[in-house]
């Protein structure tokens, strides 16, 4: 069986979707992962086909629209849509192509938030599967914990479960772009909100997050499927640049800070302020370079810049973790049994950095737009001083690491698609 897994996105997006991928291959499945043209060569490295999107993701996010989307949008949701709705329409186009060029060459479809009406209807036209690939929860529901815009966030009330309708039905006006495409090349009606919620709510779904972090509630239906996360272990042969691992073992554990694939207007003064916070909070420091582009020729000797190194290797040897709050993020630095501080900038990061905290195995978040010196430094002694904060981090680190959420999510695909 043709297995195509629709991972358009960011790394974070990409990721979980290779990991999966390579669970299904090995339980028999033909698997092909369609993702941005910058993700081409390591998709194949992991072994997997690839199906093109002829989208640059990395530059697309370093564009006045990226920049614009992930740069100024944690201080006001409506500008977020906004910027949304500008990203997505400004690609509709050429991912409605790549849609339509894969379709026949595969029997299911898995796609995510992008897709999932477009995936559906295509599939519904051509008689094919479509099973929903989610790594945050969309799903509406009265639990706090559970939905991810609820608002009474500590507790269950009937108003998150309609606050969660009233969410989809804004997300339609900004995800129906590449729905219409497909459907008008399809020789199908345009979509309707109805639409959209029947895809979001009634597509089998594999929601690739650990129970632990967040317990699935009891007005999830059946066909939610919650399999722990998907992740994608780094080799047993990869190794840290000599630098790396020379910075690592000339001290006390640093911290570390990344904000992954978020761009921003400037670079330099974010630099300048992760600095400034770390020098305030007298730790050592690792600092992620990521589509930001942070750069710097000079660097004070207890901080150090990388670019690219696996999460599961890296997170266990940091003293904390401050990162943007991405899902995938997110799981590996809870599965590492580190704090958290997560600064979110967009989308579902400002739920992840509201879980940690109610976890309590992470400091308070903190918006991107808030991010100050002084606020970073007092989160970074938070979480380096509080015992009882680390101890419970630890504890869930060890329960996410005990579960096998690739073998679940096999095993719930090979019941849903039979």
């Amino acid at each position: 069986m043709r297995v195509l897994l629709f991972g358009f996105g960011s790394r974070g997006d990409v990721q979980p979707f290779i990991a999966l991928g390579k669970g299904l291959q090995a339980a028999g499945y033909e698997v092909a992962v369609a993702a941005g043209i910058n993700f081409k060569d390591w998709i194949e490295r992991e072994g997997l086909g690839y199906e093109t999107i002829h989208v640059d993701v990395e530059a697309f996010m370093n564009t006045d629209i990226g920049k614009e989307w992930l740069g100024a949008s944690s201080h006001n949701p409506q500008q977020e849509l906004k910027n949304m709705r500008a990203m997505t329409n400004a690609i509709a186009s050429d991912v409605t192509d790549d849609i339509l060029a894969m379709l026949e060459r595969h029997e299911v479809f898995v796609s995510g938030v992008l897709t999932v009406e477009a995936m559906g209807a295509a599939a519904d036209k051509l008689g094919k599967k479509h099973v929903l690939g989610l790594m945050s929860p969309f799903a509406p529901t009265r639990s706090g914990a559970a939905g991810m815009q609820a608002l009474i966030q500590r507790g269950n009330s009937p108003l998150n479960w309609l606050w969660g309708y009233v969410i989809e039905a804004m997300m339609f006006t900004v995800l129906r772009a590449p729905s219409d495409g497909v459907r008008s090349r399809l020789g199908m009606r345009k979509s309707t909100p109805a639409d959209f919620m029947r895809a979001w709510n009634r597509t089998p779904t594999l929601f690739g997050v650990s129970p632990l972090v967040v317990p699935p509630p009891p007005d999830w239906g059946p066909q939610i499927h919650t399999t722990g996360y998907w992740f994608l272990n780094a080799s047993d042969d990869w190794q840290p640049s000599p630098a790396l691992a020379n910075f690592l073992a000339a001290g006390e554990k640093p911290v570390y800070i990344g904000f992954g694939s978020m761009s921003n207007r400037d670079p330099e003064g974010t630099l300048r302020l992760l600095l400034d916070g770390l020098a305030k909070s007298g730790q050592r420091g690792v600092i992620h370079s990521g589509w930001a582009g942070l750069k710097a020729d000079q660097l004070p000797p207890n901080v150090f810049m990388l670019d690219t190194v696996p999460h599961d290797w890296l997170f266990p040897r940091m003293a904390a973790v401050v990162h943007h709050g991405g899902a995938g993020t997110t799981g590996a630095a809870l599965r590492a049994g580190v704090p958290s501080l997560i600064v979110p900038h967009i989308g579902d990061q400002p739920y992840w950095g509201r879980r940690v905290r109610e976890l309590g195995v992470g400091a308070a978040p903190i918006p991107r737009h808030k991010l100050t010196s002084e606020n970073l430094a007092a989160a970074i002694r938070e979480m380096v001083g509080d015992k009882a904060m680390r101890q419970r981090a630890a504890a869930l680190g060890e329960g996410i690491r005990k579960e096998d959420g690739i073998g679940n999510a096999v095993r719930a695909f090979r019941e849903i698609v039979g």
